[in-house]
């Protein structure tokens, strides 16, 4: 007899690829605001750490879903509009300080 399992929305949204996508962000967001609201280079070091670490993420998500099976729409979804937004908010905040 073979059991089968569904995998509900719910589910997706706790996928472990996908909590990494949620911390990258964080980690994100957080370096943006630390590089925009402190432009005299306080806490620069910590913004491109946690920037670099975002990405960093990028490579343990794919990872972690190959891995664990648990590869989705969504995930992917997440992975390229992260990407993409982090992108374009490094080229605007390096464009826009002097």
């Amino acid at each position: 007899m073979t059991t089968t399992t569904t995998t509900t929305a719910t589910d997706v949204l706790l996928f472990i690829p996908n909590l990494i996508g949620y911390s990258r962000i964080v980690f994100t967001l957080t370096s943006f605001v630390l590089m925009i609201v402190y432009e005299e280079g306080e806490y620069w070091v910590l913004a491109i750490l946690l920037y670099v670490a975002s990405f960093v993420g990028d490579l343990f998500d794919g990872m972690a879903a190959r891995k664990l099976n648990q590869c989705s729409e969504f995930g992917g979804l997440l992975d390229m509009v992260t990407d993409r937004c982090s992108t374009l908010g490094i080229l605007y905040i390096l464009g826009s300080t002097s």
